[in-house]
């Protein structure tokens, strides 16, 4: 989920071009009914979203047992420290600000499915 469209088409099609399958959502809710359908090896979420914003939407994700070690990225424009330390805490797997290298991107997905 990101909430910039344009953002979301160009993530979308780098990771497809090295040949990920994504699924995407408009907001969180979306994801949540996506989540019923398919389990996927990675979440990746930004946290300005609306009705539920992505600290919501992890939260929500990891009250349901068989998504709980699915790993989990913030990917955000919010260059904060203490929005990067609270995800942390609350175990997310990275904080990732924007504007976001793809090639980076793609390499810290492979990186951590292969931790799995």
């Amino acid at each position: 989920m990101d909430d910039d469209p344009e953002m979301l088409s160009a993530v979308r099609s780098a990771l497809e071009d090295v040949g990920y399958r994504i699924t995407t959502a408009d907001d969180g809710n979306k994801a949540l009914e996506e989540l019923k359908k398919e389990t996927p090896d990675l979440i990746m979420t930004d946290l300005r979203m609306q009705p539920m914003n992505g600290f919501e939407f992890f939260q929500e994700v990891k009250k349901v047992p068989a998504y709980a070690k699915i790993p989990f990225f913030f990917m955000t424009a919010i260059n904060d420290p203490l929005a990067s330390k609270y995800s942390e805490t609350l175990g997310v797997d990275a904080y990732i600000t924007k504007p976001v290298d793809l090639d980076d991107l793609s390499d810290m997905i492979q990186k951590r499915l292969n931790r799995k």
